[in-house]
Order: C-alpha cells, then sequence, then structure tokens
C-alpha cells in the first residue's frame, strides 16, 4: 500500500453464521495486515447459534463497528445519513464499500456528501451457472431496480467475487466491464489443508465415525437454501440401492429458521441417526476436524452466492458435488475435480455419491481438486487485489478531497 488509507464497510445487516460475515473476517483481517484501517457500519447484527466466535474475530480487526437499527429501512434517514456521517468524519473514511445494492442509495449519497470515492460489492444468491440464466434469473422488476441502482447511485467500481456476479454486473444492471473488478473469494490454504492419515483418523474417531463409511460433509447453515433434504433423500436413496455402503453425513452449521424441520424430517429411525449427524455451528479448527473426516463435500443449494465452503473443503482433500449456483464456473469443472448435478435433484446426486464411493476414482479427483484449490483460491491474492484496487481508486482521485 502507497499509504494507510481507511475503508468504510456499509451493510444492511450481518448474519454472522453467512457467507458475507465470513468475506468481510477475511477481508479485514486481510486489509489489516496490509496497513489498511477499517471501518463498519451495519444494521443489526445476528450471533446466532454459536456464531459470535466470527462476531468477535471482526470487532477485534476494525477500527470501530457501529451498528444502526434503522439501517433496515428501504429509504436512507435522516439520523443514519448524520451517524454514518460522523463516523466517516471521526475515521477519515477513505472509500466507501457498500456490501449489497441494499444500501447502495445510503453509500452514494455519503459519496456526494464527502467527495469520497465508491467502490460497491455484491453478495447475491444465484440461480444457475450460465450468463443466460444469471441474467434472467430475477423478475423482470427486480432486474430493472438493480439496473436503476447501479445506473443512478452510479460506484467507481464493482467487485465481483464470481463470475455469476460479473454476468449479473454485465447482464442484469448493464454495468461496463472497465467497471468490474473479478477478484474470486479466496481461502487461507495453510489452515484448510490436506490430513496426515493420523490426522484423518483422529478426526473420524472424535466424530464417531465408522471405519469403513463413505463420508459426506454439508457445512452450511441448516436450511432448504441450502438443500440439506436434498442430500437426505439422496443418502436414503443410495442406501436402497446399495445396502452395503454405509454413508455418513455431517451437518456442521447453525440450526437457520429451517433447522427443527429439516433435523426432524431427516431423524425417523436408527438408520437415519446413524447417518445423519447434526453437528451445530462449527468454526475454525472444529470446521477443519470434519473435512479432515470426510471424503465428499455436498452443496445442492437451490441459490448459492458463491460456496466458499467448497474450496475450503477442497483444499482438506474433499471431493466437491454441488449444484450450478453462484461460484460453480469458479470451482468445478465437472467430472474432473467434482461433479455438478442438477438442482432438487436427489437421484443424480445419490449417483455421483455412488461414483466416489470407489476409493481409485475418488483418489484421482481428490487430487485434482486439491490442486485446482490450491491455484485458484488463494487468499493472499484475493486480499493483495482488493487492497490494491482500494488504492487504486484513491490514488486517482476520483472524487476530489473535501
Amino acid at each position: 500500500m502507497i499509504r494507510r488509507s481507511t475503508i468504510l464497510l456499509l451493510l444492511r445487516r450481518v448474519d454472522c453464521n453467512d457467507g458475507v460475515a465470513s468475506y468481510c473476517e477475511t477481508i479485514v483481517k486481510g486489509l489489516k495486515s496490509r496497513g489498511c484501517d477499517v471501518v463498519i457500519v451495519s444494521g443489526p447484527v445476528s450471533q446466532l447459534y454459536g456464531s459470535e466466535v466470527r462476531y468477535k474475530a471482526i470487532l477485534e480487526n476494525v477500527k470501530e463497528w457501529v451498528v444502526i437499527d434503522d439501517l433496515l429501512s428501504s429509504l436512507p434517514k435522516l439520523s443514519t445519513v448524520r451517524s454514518a456521517l460522523a463516523t466517516m468524519r471521526k475515521h477519515a473514511v477513505d472509500v466507501i464499500s457498500p456490501q449489497g445494492f441494499s444500501v447502495i442509495p445510503l453509500a452514494f449519497l455519503l459519496s456526494k456528501l464527502t467527495r469520497r470515492p465508491l467502490v460497491a460489492n455484491y453478495h447475491p444468491s444465484m440461480r444457475g451457472s450460465s450468463a443466460e440464466t444469471v441474467a434472467t434469473s430475477q423478475s423482470q422488476k427486480m432486474r430493472l431496480r438493480y439496473r436503476a441502482l447501479a445506473t443512478i447511485c452510479k460506484a467507481d467500481r464493482f467487485i465481483a467475487n464470481s463470475k455469476e456476479i460479473v454476468a449479473f454486473f454485465r447482464g442484469d444492471c448493464k454495468v461496463a466491464m472497465d467497471r468490474i473488478a473479478y477478484i474470486p473469494h479466496g481461502i487461507d490454504t495453510t489452515f484448510f489443508r490436506a490430513p496426515t492419515e493420523r490426522e484423518k483418523e483422529n478426526a473420524r474417531r472424535n466424530l464417531s465415525i465408522p471405519d469403513n463409511a463413505l463420508v459426506c460433509v454439508l457445512p452450511g447453515r441448516i436450511s432448504f437454501v441450502k438443500g440439506h433434504d436434498v442430500a437426505i433423500d439422496a443418502v436414503r436413496e443410495l442406501r436402497k440401492a446399495k445396502p452395503d455402503l454405509t454413508v455418513v453425513c455431517l451437518f456442521p452449521g447453525g440450526a437457520g429458521y429451517d433447522g427443527p424441520e429439516i433435523e426432524g424430517n431427516a431423524l425417523k429411525d436408527e438408520a437415519d441417526t446413524a447417518a445423519f449427524r447434526f453437528l451445530g455451528f462449527r468454526y475454525g479448527e472444529a470446521l477443519r476436524e470434519c473435512y479432515w473426516a470426510a471424503d465428499i463435500v455436498l452443496l445442492p443449494s437451490r441459490f448459492e452466492g458463491f460456496g466458499l465452503v467448497i474450496p475450503e473443503a477442497m483444499s482438506c482433500g474433499c471431493v466437491p458435488i454441488r449444484t450450478p449456483g453462484g461460484g460453480a464456473q469458479d470451482q468445478i469443472v465437472d467430472g474432473s475435480n467434482g461433479y455438478l448435478v442438477p438442482f432438487n435433484d436427489p437421484k443424480i446426486l445419490a449417483d455421483r455419491i455412488d461414483r466416489l464411493s470407489s476409493p481409485l476414482a475418488r483418489e484421482a479427483m481428490r487430487t485434482n481438486a486439491m490442486a485446482y484449490a490450491a491455484e485458484h483460491f488463494d487468499q493472499e491474492k484475493m486480499i493483495s487485489k482488493t487492497a490494491d484496487l482500494y488504492q487504486e481508486i484513491v490514488g486517482a482521485g476520483a472524487h476530489s478531497s473535501s
């Protein structure tokens, strides 16, 4: 960095057990390590299901975190604007970075009042992996709204964390390519790494997994959006077709709003209780232990923003099977380093799990998955590109100082 800059992250709300909070945790730590200061102004903060550990990790790495309940309002309130302006002046903010289109009007107003540049991010849940599908995935009314926001509340740059989001900016929002910075999500590949044979054995022992079991892991909040019900149906299909195959599914994630219903439907008999393990919110080493114990990572989401758990698990030696939502184009070469399966199709998901029940087939894909994660999802590259983008915008003087 040329000089110490201060970045304002603006969020409508923060749910500490979701992917946006995970992204913010990575970014604030990385920017701090590169000499930047980060300030957060957000709406209400949720620390449900044990995710307060992530809240504390973010809080430790920011100069200040200001919570304004009125940020949930669809239009910026005068009191909200005043609070945000006071925070910006207190910390001499250089760049405003709204995380989501819902706060772009407020960010644009703050940018105009302070003459500070605007770098917008968006963390949508996407269905579909082609530009055509992404561009038609929203209602016409919603697409017009996105286009109006991107046109009227013009940002200096838009950060796209996946190829699907690039397509969204280009297709729905009509943003020129030279205003889009494609910066894929990254992970700490020194932490998320393949286990030694002893580490894998210990992980399975700690989780009481039978020696002969084929282990799948589906991380994330327990939710119909994430497709836990599809995974459960797939394992039941496989159990009928191959009764001699022992499959265990680990579900490390907060309960979510759908959690009780999904868990109730999953645990109907003794075989279900042995197969489906609801572990609660897992973070850090506890989450990594689940990856180390597993052979396959599942993400049969109906909608997805990026699916950061896929590169985490790939780096730990799991073979991924996921639906073609957001992040799929960045992560999966179908049949080489993992599998793409259709939405809402437990039979095909069961078939792909079955294919990977062969240790020989699984090992070839495992090797490809780990190599792909190491090449494409380096967290240091992500942080460096993001920090460089902020510095470029500050240095360019896109807005003169107030």
